[in-house]
């Protein structure tokens, strides 16, 4: 026979090792936004302006509609996608550190650091290399945030990297 103390102390345990899970689960979902370039997504374009100044060029985005505000020296652009009125995209340009690594690394040496990625190989709908990252929550087969680094070949040094808010659009009524 089983003691009740001894039933009670593991269903104890086995309930602060669930709320250790969650804990954990929730300090790595808000690691991923204390990232000096992730800090931008939701910000207005006011607290933008606020930052950096007026962009360098700004441009309008097709499909979606919105916009998209060019910081060359900063090495960022913000992008205002869908009509919003706060960051929800973002591409980063060489010299510029994400995440722990800089854009213009090799794939290979992103992957040393980030660890495996969701997807990697070419992309045949923008004639790329792609190397796919996703952070935070899995939201319907989309990371929260995912991060997509792009390089003419798969050792070549990355030209860029996009960074899509999935959380955003999935948090819209």
């Amino acid at each position: 026979m089983i003691n009740k103390s001894f039933l009670i102390w593991i269903n104890i345990l086995l309930f602060l090792l669930l709320l250790l899970i969650v804990f954990e689960m929730q300090s790595v979902e808000k690691e991923i936004y204390k990232d000096p370039v992730l800090t931008h997504l939701g910000m207005s374009d006011e607290e933008i302006f606020d930052l950096y100044g007026e962009p360098g060029r700004e441009e309008k985005i097709g499909g979606p509609g919105g916009k998209e505000f060019f910081y060359e020296e900063e090495g960022i652009s913000f992008i205002f996608a869908g009509e919003s009125d706060v960051v929800n995209n973002m591409r980063v340009l060489p010299g510029k550190e994400l995440m722990g690594v800089e854009v213009g690394m090799t794939f290979d040496e992103i992957v040393e650091i980030l660890g495996e990625p969701v997807q990697r190989g070419f992309d045949a709908y923008s004639g790329r290399y792609s190397l796919i990252y996703f952070l935070g929550k899995n939201l319907n087969g989309m990371g929260e945030v995912e991060l997509w680094f792009s390089a003419s070949s798969d050792d070549a040094p990355t030209s860029q990297a996009e960074i899509f808010w999935k959380k955003y659009w999935q948090d819209l009524p």
